[in-house]
């Protein structure tokens, strides 16, 4: 983040907008129901086909609601990969409530929480019922997860290059990503512990870029009319 980046407010589909709030303006221009149906049935996928937990289900909310149907900005979804990994419960429903909060609200939360849940707790059932004597394993169910795990580290791959894309644009981000980078690989630190140090680090980071901006104002009036003079 530049002393530019505070500045430059960003611009949506409606107008000059600023791009927390992007979201939540192309979000009104879709029905309430429609909404909560992509939620369920765009968490109720995720939760169904993909494998691996965690940041995996980022590429698919990114295209969905981000790319597709630009119900959330680019902020929204760094917001979400940094906030889902700090809160008690499992990553699928933080990330569920948060996108669901983002696009309908309190509704929108039910919604993509029921989305989560629905094809776990059917498969359940379902293996209960009619398959008890099936066992994790066995070679072919083995090799299908084996299969799909590739498959998803290659989407988290492309979707982290591309959050690295539009997040390292200055010194501090790429000397904060390197240094908590070799914190995570070579310390194992917790990646919550690792986020929680970067709140304040970047709190104190604006603050400095602030105080030189206020700085900086004085010294271009005076600039300013001494042209004028």
């Amino acid at each position: 983040m530049k002393e530019k980046d505070l500045q430059k407010p960003a611009s949506g589909k409606n107008g000059p907008v600023c791009d927390d709030l992007a979201g939540d303006v192309f979000a009104a221009g879709m029905p309430l129901w429609k909404r909560l149906w992509l939620l369920f049935f765009t968490f109720a996928k995720i939760a169904a086909l993909v494998v691996g937990g965690g940041l995996a289900i980022l590429p698919v909310v990114e295209e969905t609601f981000s790319k597709k149907y630009k119900l959330l900005s680019s902020e929204d979804l760094l917001d979400m990969a940094a906030l889902v990994q700090t809160v008690p419960g499992i990553i699928a429903g933080n990330s569920a409530a948060f996108v669901g909060m983002k696009v309908a609200g309190y509704p929108g939360v039910i919604a993509a929480v029921a989305g989560v849940i629905f094809p776990s707790v059917t498969v359940i059932i379902l293996i209960a019922a009619f398959f008890p004597g099936l066992k994790a394993e066995n070679p072919y169910i083995l090799g299908a997860f084996t299969g799909v795990k590739a498959c998803i580290t290659g989407l988290i791959i492309v979707t982290a290059v591309k959050i690295a894309v539009k997040t390292l644009k200055g010194a501090y981000e790429g000397i904060s990503f390197a240094i908590f980078l070799i914190m995570m690989l070579f310390f194992k630190i917790n990646a919550a512990w690792i986020i929680l140090i970067s709140i304040p680090v970047g709190f104190i980071y604006s603050w400095i870029l602030l105080k030189r901006m206020e700085q900086n104002v004085p010294v271009k009036e005076k600039e300013a009319g001494g042209k004028e003079q």
